[in-house]
């Protein structure tokens, strides 16, 4: 029940695919969001670098 709770909360509030930018061969979106938010352990630098490594690349602001 908590991992659910933990699991549908990252998805309210969890990062856009608009925010990101794929490249040809990109894991799908929500696939490379659940797996880098479980090894980034909340650092964005972490996280961005775990979703080029899927294929995803941060847009500028």
């Amino acid at each position: 029940m908590i991992v659910f709770a933990v699991a549908l909360s990252a998805c309210a509030t969890g990062p856009k695919e608009g925010a990101w930018t794929s490249s040809e061969d990109a894991q799908p979106f929500e696939t490379a969001v659940a797996a880098c938010s479980q090894s980034s352990y909340n650092v964005e630098t972490n996280f961005v670098i775990c979703m080029a490594g899927r294929g995803w690349t941060k847009q500028a602001r």
